[in-house]
């Protein structure tokens, strides 16, 4: 048995990580965040700025799918727990 598991088992840390939800204001800041990501990135896109345009397509992709994991493992979590 490793280490991990031995922590894992002594304190139980995988039961605990399996049933904390992601708090509802920070999924909605997420997704708030990736909107103002896709606006930035479609306003360097008018201004021909194609450096600015890719950043900002990749952290709007990025913070929407950590959005959508995060309402995902929600719903899992509120399944599991009932």
């Amino acid at each position: 048995m490793d280490v991990l598991n031995m922590v894992e088992y002594k304190y139980g840390v995988r039961s605990i990580m399996n049933r904390t939800k992601i708090q509802p204001l920070i999924l909605l800041s997420l997704l708030i965040n990736a909107i103002a990501m896709g606006l930035f990135a479609y306003d360097n896109y008018h201004e021909k700025n194609i450096g600015y345009t890719v950043t900002f397509i990749v952290l709007c992709l990025f913070l929407m799918s950590l959005a959508i994991y995060g309402l995902v493992r929600n719903s899992q979590v509120s399944r599991t727990s009932k």
